[in-house]
């Protein structure tokens, strides 16, 4: 009820405050990647560094919107789990799972299987985690949306990405 609430609202809560946290740390990371980069990588009007820069400062504010949240009583407009727009969502743990296993196998593969495939693979891995089940029709989602992509990048932007596909395919 109300007391409750009031409680709630005073006191510190630990997993929203490591979240926050887990956020703010990233945008450091970012940033700090973002300071590593050489000036003459990247678009001729804009270095390298800039677009890392812009991402670590929203990650940064973020990340301590939610810290400020946490130390005054936890995340605001949650919907209880007994709410039929939350049951209705599909994932939890699981698909949580299957898009960090999206994610690893992105950076695990993407010099083995080249770009584009672990592009579709990490879209396939996402798109499942939501709930999907046609694994074949996502894969080929996935990379019918990394090509253009990949070609802006390496003809449009001069940027060289791992290989289309690698030359033992």
């Amino acid at each position: 009820g109300r007391a409750d609430q009031m409680n709630r609202s005073r006191g510190i809560v630990p997993v929203p405050l490591a979240i926050g946290l887990g956020v703010v740390a990233i945008s450091a990371v970012l940033a700090l990647g973002a300071y590593r980069f050489p000036e003459e990588m990247g678009f001729v009007i804009l270095g390298a560094h800039v677009y890392p820069y812009a991402l670590a400062v929203f990650l940064g504010v973020v990340g301590l919107l939610l810290c400020y949240q946490a130390v005054t009583g936890g995340f605001r407009e949650l919907t209880d789990h007994d709410d039929e727009s939350a049951r209705a969502l599909p994932g939890g743990k699981l698909g949580a799972a299957w898009v960090t296993a999206g994610l690893l196998a992105v950076a695990l593969l993407i010099n083995v299987i080249g770009f584009v495939l672990a592009a579709g693979l990490l879209f396939a891995c996402s798109a499942r985690g939501f709930g999907s089940r046609r694994p074949v029709r996502d894969l080929a989602i996935g990379i019918a949306l990394t090509l253009p992509i990949y070609w802006l990048f390496n003809a449009g932007l001069g940027v060289s990405l791992p290989p289309l596909i690698n030359a033992w395919l």
